[in-house]
C-alpha cells in the first residue's frame, strides 16, 4: 500500500538564512489556548519576505468554519446548529450537510481519513461515543490516530431532513432523500473527504465504513475507487474540489451491506451465490418485494424530507413505493425504478475499476433477513468473475437486521477484524485478514456462537453434500399453508428467530423430509433446489422453508428463499395459463447444526406474507422430481 506523503509543502531554507532568522525570533515560547486547546506558540515573526507561507495553526478549524476542543481523550470538532449558529458544510451543490470531525488528540495532520456513514433513518451520532471500547467509532478510531468523519445524510435529520433545518435555507429545497445515489450521497462523502484533504489535515487515500445503509454506500464507494459519478452519470477521476488533489478510496468495511437493491428488495430467486450472477438476472422478471421490510423502510423515509411525487424521477421514492407496492401486473414506472436502483443506488451498477475495488471487508448476518450473506456473496463473485485480486475478507455470523440475534460476542469479534483490516490496507499496520470467517448460528440467543472457523472462500470450507429427494408430486397452492406460520415469520416485526414453532400442517403445501442419523450434521451455506414446476394460472410465486424439526415435533427456521418463475407472468396470463419450467434455485445461505435424530424439513408454500407480498394472481404449482443439495461443513 503506497502511503501519501503530506500535501502541506515542507520549507527548506538555506543555512544563512535560517540562521538570521532564528537570531531575529529568539525568545521564550508561551502556552495558549484556542477554543480550550493547549498549543505551544512562538511569537509572531514576518516569513513573507523570504517568500515562505507560515506553517497552518496546530488548532484546526475543518471546513474553514468548525472549531475543535478535547473531548474524551480526542479532539471533537462539533459542526450542524452549534448554539444558535448554522455550521452546516455545503456539499457539491450547496446542500447544507451537518459533519463533525474526530482527531487524535495531537498533531497537525495530514491524518490518514476514515468516514463514518450511518444507518438508514438514523444520523453522524450513530458513531460518535464518549469511550475508547475498541468498536468501530469516533473515540476509538481518533485514538489510534484516525481522523474521522461523520455526517448525515442529505435529507435526514439536520441535512435538510426536518422542517426546521430547512427554515430559511433555499439550499434545502432539493436537499431530500437521493438512497445512496453515486451522483449525489456517494459523491457528497467524496466532497467532503476533499475538502479535508484541500486543507491539509488528511491523506488523500481515505477509507470508508458503515452500517446497513452505510454499508451499502460503502460498497458503491469502495467499486468507484478513485472515480466520481457526477449528476449526468459521467465517471470522472475522484479529486479534491479546489486543489484537484488526485484521491482514492483505500479500504472500505461494509457491515450489513446490499450490492444490488433489487435483489435486496424485491428478490427473483435467480441469484447464485457460489458463480457470478449479472445484473439483468437480477431484474428478469420481476422479484417478490419483501413487503413488511419496504414499508418499513418508506416509514422511516416519510419521517425525513423525500421528494414530492412527480418531482424527481431519479428518487420519486413515495410513487416508486405505491407503483411497486400495488403488486402484479408490474408496469414501465416499475422497470424504471428497479432499473435506476441497480444503475445508480447499488454497487453492481458501476462499472469495475482497473484491478478491481478497493481491498473491501464485509460482515453479513447468516440470520439478516433484509440484506442477507448472499448480498455479500454476490459483490465477490462479481470480482472474482472478473479476475481481479482485490483484497476481500468476508465474516459471517449472527449479527444484522431481523431475524438476526446480535450477539455481542460476534460483534466483538468482527469489530476487531475489520477495524484491524482498514489500518492494514490503509495504513500499512500489519497484514489484513483475507477470505472467510464464519462464525456458526446457534440458539437461542444466550447461547454462545460457534468458533470462528476460517478459509480461503466458503467453498474451501465445505465438505460433502446431504441430498433430500422429493420424486412424488406435490402441489402448491397461492392460498396454501399456514397464515399464522407466516406471520410468525415476519422478521420485521418482532418474532424472534430462536422462539420454536409448533407442529402445523396446512393444504397445498410441499413437505419434504430427511432424518438426521446418530451424528448430528452442519450446514454450511445455500441449500439449492432443483425440480420440475406445471405451472397453473398467473403470477405463480413459491417459497422455500427450512425447517429443524425435534423429535417433540417442534420446528425452528433455519434458511428462507422465494423463487418468482418466469412462465405465466405477463398481464395476458390468467387463471387458466398453463406452463411447465424447470427450476434451480437457494435459499439464503446459514450455518446451522441439525443435531443427531433431528428432521430436516423443506418446505414449498405459496405465499409467506407479510415478509413477501402475497402475489395478485391465482395459481397451482405441481412440484416433481425436487432435489434439495444441502452443502456441509
Amino acid at each position: 500500500m503506497i502511503q501519501p506523503g503530506s500535501l502541506r509543502p515542507r520549507v527548506f531554507v538555506v543555512a544563512i538564512l535560517a540562521v538570521a532568522v532564528l537570531a531575529a525570533s529568539c525568545s521564550s515560547s508561551t502556552l495558549s489556548t484556542h477554543n480550550g486547546v493547549a498549543s505551544r506558540s512562538t511569537p509572531t515573526r514576518n516569513t513573507s519576505a523570504l517568500g515562505v507561507e507560515p506553517p497552518p495553526p496546530i488548532v484546526p478549524h475543518p471546513f474553514g468554519k468548525l472549531n475543535c476542543s478535547p473531548l474524551y481523550g480526542i479532539r471533537f470538532c462539533k459542526g450542524g446548529f452549534v448554539n444558535g449558529r448554522d455550521l452546516r458544510v455545503p456539499s457539491f451543490d450547496g446542500v447544507p450537510l451537518s459533519a463533525d470531525l474526530a482527531l487524535p488528540p495531537t498533531g497537525r495532520g495530514p491524518f490518514p481519513l476514515l468516514v463514518l456513514l450511518h444507518g438508514f433513518g438514523e444520523s453522524k451520532a450513530e458513531f460518535e461515543t464518549s469511550v475508547n471500547d475498541g468498536s468501530l467509532d469516533d473515540v476509538t478510531m481518533a485514538s489510534q490516530g484516525w481522523a474521522v468523519l461523520m455526517y448525515t445524510a442529505r435529507g435526514f435529520g439536520s441535512s435538510c431532513g426536518t422542517p426546521a433545518s430547512r427554515a430559511g435555507t433555499p439550499a434545502c429545497s432539493k436537499g431530500w432523500i437521493q438512497l445512496a445515489d453515486q451522483r449525489y450521497e456517494i459523491r457528497d462523502t467524496q466532497y467532503l473527504a476533499g475538502e479535508l484533504v484541500d486543507e491539509g489535515l488528511v491523506k488523500p487515500n481515505i477509507a470508508v465504513a458503515g452500517v446497513s445503509y452505510g454499508a451499502g454506500q460503502s460498497l458503491e464507494l469502495a467499486t468507484l475507487k478513485n472515480r466520481m459519478r457526477l449528476t449526468n452519470g459521467k465517471l470522472v477521476p475522484f479529486v479534491s474540489p479546489r486543489l484537484h488533489v488526485p484521491m482514492s478510496v483505500a479500504g472500505a468495511y461494509a457491515m450489513w451491506p446490499w450490492e444490488d437493491l433489487v435483489t435486496a428488495l424485491a428478490p427473483n430467486g435467480h441469484l447464485a451465490t457460489a458463480s457470478y450472477t449479472p445484473a439483468a438476472s437480477d431484474i428478469s422478471p420481476f422479484g417478490v418485494a419483501k413487503q413488511s421490510w419496504v414499508k418499513l423502510l418508506y416509514a422511516v423515509a416519510k419521517g425525513a424530507y423525500l421528494s414530492p411525487p412527480g418531482v424527481d424521477p431519479q428518487t420519486d421514492l413515495t410513487t416508486w413505493y405505491h407503483e411497486f407496492m400495488a403488486g402484479e401486473p408490474y408496469s414501465a414506472l416499475d422497470a424504471h425504478a428497479l432499473s435506476i436502483l441497480q444503475k445508480y443506488k447499488s454497487s453492481i451498477g458501476i462499472p469495475l475499476p482497473p484491478g478491481g475495488p478497493a481491498p473491501t471487508a464485509i460482515q453479513s448476518g447468516w440470520t439478516d433477513s433484509l440484506f442477507p450473506v448472499s448480498e455479500a456473496l454476490h459483490y465477490a463473485n462479481r470480482i472474482n468473475a472478473a479476475g481481479d485480486h482485490t483484497t476481500l475478507l468476508m465474516m459471517f455470523d449472527d449479527v444484522g437486521h431481523g431475524w438476526a440475534q446480535d450477539k455481542p460476542a460476534d460483534t466483538a469479534y468482527t469489530n476487531k477484524a475489520g477495524i484491524a483490516f482498514l489500518n492494514a490496507v490503509v495504513r500499512g499496520l500489519g497484514r489484513p485478514l483475507t477470505g472467510v470467517a464464519v462464525i456458526p448460528q446457534t440458539c437461542p440467543k444466550t447461547a454462545p456462537s460457534g468458533p470462528p472457523v476460517t478459509g480461503p472462500s466458503l467453498s474451501a470450507l465445505q465438505h460433502g453434500r446431504l441430498v433430500l429427494n422429493g420424486p412424488r408430486p406435490q402441489t402448491v397452492t397461492s392460498n396454501g399453508g399456514n397464515p399464522t406460520t407466516s406471520q410468525a415469520l415476519n422478521p420485521a416485526g418482532s418474532a424472534p428467530l430462536c422462539n420454536p414453532l409448533p407442529p402445523s400442517s396446512a393444504p397445498g403445501t410441499a413437505i419434504y423430509n430427511r432424518q438426521v442419523g446418530k451424528h448430528s450434521v452442519t450446514l454450511l451455506g445455500a441449500v439449492s433446489v432443483s425440480a420440475k414446476l406445471h405451472i397453473t394460472g398467473n403470477y405463480p410465486e413459491l417459497v422455500a422453508r427450512l425447517w429443524d424439526v425435534s423429535p417433540g415435533g417442534t420446528r425452528q427456521i433455519v434458511a428462507m428463499g422465494i423463487y418468482r418463475p418466469t412462465a405465466n407472468q405477463r398481464a395476458s396470463t390468467n387463471p387458466r395459463s398453463v406452463a411447465n419450467e424447470d427450476v434451480t434455485f437457494q435459499l439464503n445461505p446459514n450455518e446451522y447444526t441439525f443435531a443427531a435424530a433431528h428432521n430436516i424439513q423443506l418446505q414449498l408454500v405459496g405465499s409467506n406474507a407479510p415478509y413477501f407480498r402475497k402475489s395478485n394472481g391465482t395459481f397451482t404449482i405441481g412440484v416433481s422430481n425436487l432435489t434439495a443439495s444441502i452443502p456441509l461443513r
